[in-house]
């Protein structure tokens, strides 16, 4: 169950990638756009504001296409997620990840400022608080994820908004994913997905 629901939320954001691509290349009355020099910009995961959480990230792109974005957050995980684990019934589990630093690193195939798609490497390192009423306890454990994030930036002047899916590979780096040993399965493998919006400035 947990990973169907993952993989349906993952499913939306690439429906959302793809309309917002389609809705782009539409865009047959103006001339084609090009990359003018570096870019900075002040990016969030606007998904996390949704789920009690917060999100900021600094994102340079560079004109020859590559860019790199780093970035900090937390979270109050999904009740639909954490309902998919095996022991969630006795448990009733409840999650905050209270911290999160991910870095993105990859390729704007028509580079910084203009419309297109990017494919990069992402890593996530999350700090995970994990409570449980009916087993009386919590615990805490961190989490590394590695893998690839696609996505596609679609602008409006300095605005953008930038719809990723990502698949990784996560391991428990410390910590105790259980509590009072009831244990909560981290999957070894999974999708994610965000949508990231943004305000850019030509440097």
């Amino acid at each position: 169950m947990k990973v169907i629901s993952i993989r349906n939320l993952s499913g939306l954001t690439f429906a959302l990638t793809l309309g917002v691509a389609s809705f782009a290349r539409a865009q047959t009355g103006e001339p084609p756009q090009v990359a003018q020099g570096t870019s900075i910009a002040l990016e969030s995961d606007a998904i996390s504001f949704f789920i009690g959480g917060y999100s900021g990230i600094v994102n340079v792109s560079l004109r020859n296409g590559f860019q790199i974005a780093l970035g900090t957050g937390r979270y109050d995980v999904p009740s639909f997620l954490l309902k998919g684990d095996d022991n969630y019934d006795a448990a009733q589990w409840d999650a905050t990840v209270t911290s999160v630093q991910v870095l993105r690193a990859g390729y704007r195939f028509n580079g910084p400022m203009v419309n297109g798609p990017a494919l990069a490497a992402v890593a996530l390192n999350q700090n995970w608080l994990l409570r449980s009423a009916p087993l009386g306890g919590e615990t805490k454990f961190r989490t590394l994820s590695v893998g690839l994030s696609g996505g596609y930036y679609y602008h409006i002047g300095n605005f953008y908004i930038y719809p990723t899916a990502a698949f990784t590979y996560n391991t428990v780096q410390s910590g105790q994913a259980s509590v009072n040993g009831t244990p909560y399965k981290v999957d070894k493998f999974g999708p994610n997905a965000s949508v990231h919006v943004g305000w850019n400035w030509r440097l």
